[in-house]
């Protein structure tokens, strides 16, 4: 989904409902009738068995088998449904074009492809709490029979989960696991947010991929950036069968300048229904586009349909060949055929970074260990124009909480850790996700000093949220 950047709505499309088409009401018309079209129609395609691509086939040549159909004509004139082209010539295939110059047939390409593209179904676990008082505002502002008896206490957490879908592309294999390249919004879920009523936390609870032939397995992250809205997860080599193992293929990553005008195929998930094949053109190179999350990526736009699923898919070339990472679509009123994927000259770098990671799980909020911070974003304006690093800013800090104890400062912005790139406080939050409590982590930091911003290293222990809390 794109962020509105003018006046232009962005939204995410829903499924068409196609009602059954009412069936064509015919008329009878007698024996005669019907010999009349039948000769008609055996006429008709002995003219095009004998090769005649241009001919006009006139009333008299189309009724001249028997006295019988000629009698019938003439009776039946006012009713007769007659195949006629008076000296009009018919439209046919030139017979110096070939069909595949026209309309070509891509069906061994698309089908190729198809067995290295993966669907992607990203369940996800939203916890609600009270927040310290009732979660239902009717019943927190009127309070009928005492309802609002827990006003100011907190309350029972509630539980849910729902599903995602988006697609991926298999890029490999480290000899223990099958590598699958995505979008870091596909792969990854962490959100939380707060309102008067309750607070909740949203994260994936569980991945699993669906190969071409049907086959469903659990998938692990091995690795997510979200400033490039990439990711790789892993699905462990003895988890497949050997017919999975003959059915699925290694995209084969081209190496090919991308051009405008390029025919392109776009596959994926689409709406979650399953893996379809769109075909288009790249419209565009070296397009800025900027998503809700407030991030700006340079990507190819492209006039094949992309639709809701599609993210992670493969974006192949007339041979087959990866060109680019299905990640968006245009959805404005009155806006047709703007879809978007990130190349594969930007990916590869990342995405090889990304596959040699080890695989993480997301612990459960309650399992995760805590820094202690609340932080903001550094907005695109202090980092374009007054040379501020992106990362996670730190707006206030827990007293005797790990980062406390540790000497970070308000003000100071968080760019990695361990070595993990981090350009916003989301991302810290998501890496944060994969440690417990009492893990020893090393926070790469950059402090304003004088006029300039100077990068530190500071090591962090985490705690558990209980331990803050007290």
């Amino acid at each position: 989904m794109l962020k509105n950047s003018r006046n232009d709505d962005f939204e995410i499309l829903e499924e068409d409902i196609f009602e059954d088409a009412p069936k064509a009401q015919t008329k009878k018309h007698g024996t005669k009738k019907k010999a009349l079209i039948a000769a008609g129609a055996l006429m008709l395609s002995g003219a095009f068995a004998a090769g005649s691509m241009y001919g006009s086939l006139g009333t008299d040549y189309a009724l001249a088998e028997t006295a019988e159909t000629t009698e019938a004509a003439e009776a039946e004139e006012a009713e007769n449904y007659e195949i006629y082209t008076g000296d009009f010539k018919q439209t046919a295939m030139l017979e110096d074009v070939q069909a595949d110059s026209v309309l070509p047939d891509l069906s061994a390409v698309v089908e190729s492809a198809l067995a290295s593209v993966v669907s992607i179904t990203n369940t996800i676990e939203m916890t609600t709490t009270g927040g310290g008082q009732s979660a239902d505002p009717f019943e927190y502002w009127f309070g009928f029979g005492g309802r609002n008896y827990n006003y100011g206490q907190d309350q029972t957490p509630s539980t849910q989960e729902a599903q995602a879908a988006g697609s991926g592309v298999i890029i490999g294999e480290n000899g223990e696991e099958l590598l699958i390249a995505t979008n870091n919004h596909v792969a990854v879920y962490d959100e939380s947010g707060n309102s008067y009523f309750y607070s909740y936390t949203a994260t994936t609870k569980e991945l699993k991929v669906t190969f071409v032939d049907g086959t469903e397995h659990v998938a692990t992250l091995k690795g997510a950036n979200k400033r490039a809205d990439l990711a790789v997860i892993a699905v462990p080599l003895s988890d497949l069968s050997e017919e999975t193992k003959d059915a699925i293929r290694v995209a084969t990553i081209s190496d090919d300048e991308v051009k405008v005008g390029q025919g392109v195929i776009a596959i994926g998930n689409a709406l979650g229904k399953g893996q379809t094949a769109t075909v288009g053109y790249v419209s565009a190179l070296d397009r800025d586009v900027t998503t809700e999350d407030g991030i700006t990526r340079t990507e190819m736009q492209v006039d094949a349909a992309i639709n809701k699923g599609n993210s992670g898919g493969g974006l192949f070339n007339s041979k087959g060949e990866l060109i680019g990472i299905n990640s968006a679509k245009n959805t404005s009123q009155g806006v047709e055929a703007f879809g978007y994927a990130i190349p594969l000259s930007s990916a590869k770098d990342i995405l090889n970074q990304l596959k040699d990671q080890t695989p993480r799980d997301v612990l459960a909020v309650d399992e995760r260990g805590y820094l202690g911070i609340y932080g903001q974003d550094v907005d695109t304006v202090r980092v374009n124009n007054y040379g501020f690093p992106a990362g996670a800013q730190i707006v206030s800090i827990t007293p005797e909480s790990p980062a406390e104890a540790a000497g970070l400062q308000i003000n100071d912005i968080i760019t990695a850790v361990n070595g993990v790139d981090i350009m916003s406080y989301e991302e810290l939050r998501t890496e944060l996700s994969y440690y417990a409590p009492d893990t020893e982590i090393l926070l790469t930091v950059q402090r304003i000093e004088g006029n300039e911003f100077v990068e530190e290293n500071i090591s962090v222990t985490l705690a558990s949220h209980d331990s803050m809390m007290q």
